[in-house]
C-alpha cells in the first residue's frame, strides 16, 4: 500500500514556477497527497490542482496571467491595492469553497488584529488566497469579517507545522543569498555604484535569510515531532524574484530534480 503525503509550498514570487514541475511528477508517478499546505500568491496553483486542474492546465495558466498586470498603483496607502488581483482569482476559482476540494486545503495567513497565525479551511477559496497573499507594506491588507489578514510569510514561509500526515513533501523555492547579483546592467549602463540597486540588493538578500531562518526553523521543529520531511529546493539561482517569463526554461530542469529527490516514493 503506498503511502499518503502532505504537500507544503513555500513562497519565493517567480521562484514559484518550481511548484509545477512537482506537479507533474505526482501526477505521473500517482503519489498521493492527501493535504496541501503553503503561504502566499501562489497558492492559485495548488488551489487549482485540489480542483482537479491538471499540471498542463496549470502550465497553460501561468503562462497566460500578465502578472506584472496584477498590480494597481496605490500610493497613498500601499504601494499596491489587489482590485486586479482578486478579479483575477474570482475568474478561477469563481465561488468555490475551501472545505469542497477534492484535497483538503490549508491556506496560511497573518491576522493583522492580533498577530495571530490564520489557517483557513473554509470559506471561498478567493477569499483565503486573497488574504494570504499580502506582502508587508508592498500590497494592502485585506479586510475580512472584521480582520485584516497579511501574508505568512515572515513568520513560517513553509508552513510544516501546520499540516497532520507524519509523511511531508515540502518544496521551498528559497533563493542562496551569496548568488543575488550586487549590481545590474540597465540599458547598457552599469549600474554597480547604484545607490537604488544596492540598497535593492541589500534588502532582497535580507528577505532571503529571513526566508532559510524561518524555512529552517520549521524543518527542525516538524522533525522534533518525528515527522518525515523531504525537502525539496530548485537548484535554480539564476531564476529572478520577478522572471515570470521563464517557465518553459526552467520546468525541465526542476522536473530532473523532482525525479532524482522523489524517485523512491
Amino acid at each position: 500500500m503506498k503511502k499518503s503525503y502532505s504537500l507544503v509550498l513555500g513562497w519565493g514570487s517567480a521562484r514559484w514556477l518550481a511548484h509545477i514541475w512537482v506537479l507533474k511528477y505526482i501526477e505521473e508517478k500517482n503519489i498521493f497527497i492527501d493535504e496541501i499546505s503553503w503561504t502566499s500568491i501562489w497558492a492559485i496553483i495548488w488551489a487549482c490542482f485540489a480542483l482537479w486542474k491538471t499540471s498542463k492546465e496549470i502550465e497553460e495558466l501561468a503562462e497566460n496571467i500578465k502578472f506584472f498586470r496584477l498590480f494597481d498603483l496605490n500610493l497613498k496607502t500601499w504601494i499596491f491595492s489587489w482590485n486586479k488581483i482578486y478579479k483575477i482569482l474570482e475568474s478561477i476559482f469563481w465561488d468555490n469553497l475551501i472545505e469542497n476540494t477534492k484535497i483538503p486545503l490549508k491556506i496560511v495567513a497573518t491576522n493583522l488584529n492580533t498577530s495571530e497565525k490564520q489557517v483557513f479551511k473554509t470559506w471561498k477559496i478567493v477569499d483565503c488566497i486573497r488574504a494570504s497573499l499580502s506582502l508587508p507594506v508592498i500590497l494592502s491588507p485585506f479586510e475580512f469579517y472584521e480582520n485584516k489578514y497579511l501574508d505568512w510569510w515572515l513568520k513560517a514561509n513553509l508552513p510544516i507545522l501546520d499540516v497532520d500526515w507524519q509523511d511531508i513533501i515540502a518544496v521551498s523555492v528559497r533563493e542562496n543569498p551569496t548568488n543575488i547579483e550586487t549590481h545590474k546592467k540597465i540599458f547598457g549602463l552599469n549600474f554597480l555604484r547604484s545607490f537604488f540597486w544596492f540598497n535593492y540588493s541589500v534588502l532582497r538578500r535580507t528577505i532571503t535569510i529571513l526566508t532559510r531562518t524561518n524555512e529552517d526553523l520549521s524543518i527542525e521543529l516538524a522533525k522534533e515531532r518525528w515527522k518525515n520531511v523531504i525537502l525539496l529546493i530548485p537548484e535554480s539561482d539564476n531564476l529572478g524574484y520577478y522572471d515570470f517569463k521563464k517557465i518553459q526554461e526552467h520546468i525541465k530542469k526542476w522536473y530532473e530534480i523532482a525525479v532524482l529527490k522523489l524517485g523512491n516514493l
